[in-house]
């Protein structure tokens, strides 16, 4: 159980180191703004690591970005310690001047990039694509046979391993003895301790046999004993629905899984195309092929250098 634990805090401090190093991208830009505010609230101060202050705006932040998932393992003390761990780290690669050094320094706009890119699509194909009743009602026109159901009964089960148990069973059960009870205290079945409840069964889910017995029994009556392999079976019936289409609001859900995506990627593609439309683009694909070339003369003068350099 501890290395479990172990292995969990490891993938939640792995997890909010990734967290910190994106989001304090943009913690000294706004730094100097954030410490003129707090200089009026003092009372804000969470804490302070040299010359930095933390403030509660700032932890209120970081908190509500985290995933509730992670939340329910993480106290806020413990996000606290990270963010001072944090401050104190991106102290220290101050002091070496990392962000002037040329790798870094394009690591780090690559990784702004990609965080605007991700705001700018959820800003506007995210948030401006949604469904309406018309496009609901369309694709559930149209795919209307995927939506169809077999007839359910909602069955329990008795299994026990001999003819003889199996009698036993049933004269109880004929006697008026409670099915569930019976279940728990004497089935063998995965479902026993649950009752031997099966909850709803499609037809043709079972063998034929099994399957013909249960949508053959009226609600509230129990099954003859059917012998199977692995023992003898009693069923009970305690609810029927009939063969049906389900209803619009039944698969809206699903409905919005598969239509929704296709829907954000068509935006997109129409946004994409747009921008391009607008924008001025000139390219000189000539460089990347003069370098392909230079690179496959390369090879060919010193096979032996390449291979020794990979």
């Amino acid at each position: 159980m501890n290395q479990i634990s172990e292995k969990l805090n490891k993938v939640i401090v792995i997890f909010l180191i990734t967290f910190f190093t994106l989001t304090s991208l943009y913690t000294t830009i706004s730094a100097n703004q954030e410490q003129a505010d707090t200089e009026k609230n003092p009372e804000d101060i969470l804490a302070t690591v040299n010359d930095e202050i933390i403030t509660l705006a700032d932890f209120e932040k970081y908190w509500s970005m985290i995933p509730e998932n992670y939340k329910v393992q993480l106290k806020k003390e413990d996000l606290l310690e990270q963010m001072i761990t944090q401050s104190l780290l991106i102290q220290k690669s101050d002091e070496l001047n990392l962000r002037n050094d040329p790798d870094i320094s394009f690591q780090i706009k690559a990784a702004v990039e990609q965080i605007l890119i991700q705001s700018l699509l959820e800003r506007e194909i995210v948030e401006k694509t949604i469904l309406t009743d018309e496009d609901y009602q369309k694709y559930y026109d149209e795919h209307k046979e995927e939506y169809w159901q077999e007839e359910e009964v909602h069955a329990f089960d008795i299994l026990v391993e001999t003819k003889e148990q199996a009698e036993q069973i049933l004269q109880k059960l004929t006697e008026g003895q409670d099915f569930t009870t019976i279940a728990k205290e004497s089935s063998i079945a995965s479902t026993a301790e649950n009752g031997g409840d099966l909850n709803f069964v499609k037809k043709g889910t079972l063998t034929d046999e099994i399957d013909e017995t249960l949508f053959a029994l009226e609600i509230g009556e129990i099954s003859e004993i059917i012998a199977v392999e692995k023992g003898f079976h009693i069923f009970k019936v305690t609810e029927k629905r009939p063969s049906r289409y389900l209803e619009l609001l039944e698969v809206k859900e699903g409905i919005t899984n598969q239509l929704l995506p296709t829907r954000q990627q068509e935006a997109f593609d129409q946004y994409l195309k747009d921008i391009e439309e607008q924008a001025a683009i000139v390219k000189n694909v000539e460089l990347i092929n003069t370098e392909e070339e230079a690179v496959e003369e390369q090879k060919e003068e010193n096979p032996s250098e390449i291979l020794n350099n990979e």
